[in-house]
């Protein structure tokens, strides 16, 4: 019988908390500092902050698809059997609806950059990693960058919702969900966590 583990693999954990950390930043760094991608008309796009902004939102695709290809090589660990199925269920959708961001958010800005650029200067020198150009993308009018602002908008939302589950979870369900992404403690092998979950043997008779 395969017995699911008690905890992510390492690669999962590792992929969920850089990806968690880079979309944290590109949603609220505005919140602290100036948008990075906020240019006024008619101004130049020349500098860091363009260009970070650019290359960080490619990462979290190129993160977001190898999370994706991941889950569905290495499923996750089953949730407590005492979690209601309406939580089941919200969880699951809230999982696939941040894959669908990590992918669509990227996608929708790549094709925001050729209508946003238009109105501003050198946007050619947004460049992805300081190493090739990110207009790449044909200009499909200023509809990508609606729906680029209405995907962060969504995703804003959800990261709240999603942390305060977590702690909710954490502090007065106290069912230990949290530490399944944990990487600071030490995962338990699917051999041990059979073990546990194996009724004893009784022990022989002896004559």
């Amino acid at each position: 019988m395969i017995v699911r583990a008690k905890r992510y693999t390492r690669m999962a954990i590792w992929l969920h908390w850089i990806t968690a950390i880079l979309m944290l930043i590109m949603l609220f760094q505005q919140m602290f500092g100036d948008n990075w991608i906020r240019v006024p008309i008619g101004g130049s796009m020349a500098g860091w902050k363009p260009s970070t902004h650019a290359s960080i939102g490619m990462l979290i695709l190129l993160l977001g698809l190898a999370r994706l290809f991941w889950r569905v090589a290495s499923p996750p660990p089953a949730l407590p059997a005492a979690m209601p199925g309406w939580q089941v269920r919200a969880s699951h959708v809230t999982h696939w609806i941040f894959y669908a961001l990590m992918i669509g958010l990227p996608i929708t800005g790549m094709l925001a950059l050729a209508p946003y650029g238009a109105e501003r200067l050198d946007v050619e020198q947004v460049r992805l990693f300081n190493f090739m150009p990110a207009l790449v993308m044909p200009d499909l009018g200023t509809w990508t960058g609606t729906a680029h602002e209405l995907l962060t908008n969504i995703a804003k939302l959800l990261v709240i919702v999603h942390i305060l589950a977590a702690l909710k979870h954490q502090f007065w369900d106290k069912d230990g969900l949290l530490g399944r992404m944990s990487p600071t403690r030490k995962a338990r092998s699917n051999a041990a966590c059979s073990e546990r979950s194996a009724p004893e043997s009784s022990p022989r008779r002896t004559r």
